[in-house]
C-alpha cells in the first residue's frame, strides 16, 4: 500500500538507504523542501520503499560572448549574478543549487568549482549519471 510519509518512517527509510550503501548523505526527510514523500508498506506495515521530491534550484546563465568587457570583467559579472541568485535562493529556504554544463564546458566547470576564486560549486556525486524529466512543455 502506498501512503504519505510520516516522521515515524524516517528511521526505516534511513536503514534502507544504509543497506543500499548509497554514497551520499541521508537527507532530512522532514524538511519542507521535500514537497512530495510517499512510502510503500507491505501487509505487515513495514516500509519497503519511499519516493520523495526535493525542491532544488537549477542555475541558468546566459552570457554575451562579444567584447563588451574583458574576460575578468565577465567573470566578475558572473560572480555578482551568482551571489544575487544564491541570496535569493536562501530567502526562499532552498539549501542547494545545481548547475549542468554542456560538453566542451569543462574549463568553465573548473572555474566555478575553483576553491580560491570559484562560485562554490562542487562535482555532484562523481561517477553518477544525471537525468531530467520535464513534466510540462518541451522535452529536454
Amino acid at each position: 500500500m502506498i501512503r504519505d510519509y510520516t516522521p515515524e518512517d524516517f528511521e526505516a527509510i534511513k536503514r534502507i538507504h544504509e543497506k543500499n550503501r548509497l554514497d551520499f548523505s541521508f537527507p532530512n526527510l522532514n524538511s519542507p523542501l521535500f514537497v512530495f514523500n510517499k512510502v510503500f508498506v507491505d501487509d505487515s506495515n513495514v516500509v519497503r520503499a519511499s519516493h520523495a521530491l526535493l525542491l532544488v534550484a537549477e542555475s541558468n546563465l546566459w552570457l554575451d560572448k562579444s567584447d563588451w568587457t574583458d574576460l575578468e570583467g565577465k567573470w566578475l559579472t558572473i560572480k555578482a549574478l551568482d551571489k544575487e541568485a544564491c541570496d535569493s535562493a536562501r530567502k526562499f529556504g532552498l539549501d542547494g543549487v545545481q548547475c549542468f554544463l554542456p560538453p566542451t564546458y569543462e574549463k568553465f566547470g573548473r572555474r566555478i568549482s575553483d576553491k580560491t576564486d570559484g562560485l562554490g560549486f562542487v562535482t555532484d556525486r562523481p561517477g553518477w549519471l544525471g537525468f531530467s524529466k520535464r513534466l510540462q512543455g518541451d522535452k529536454v
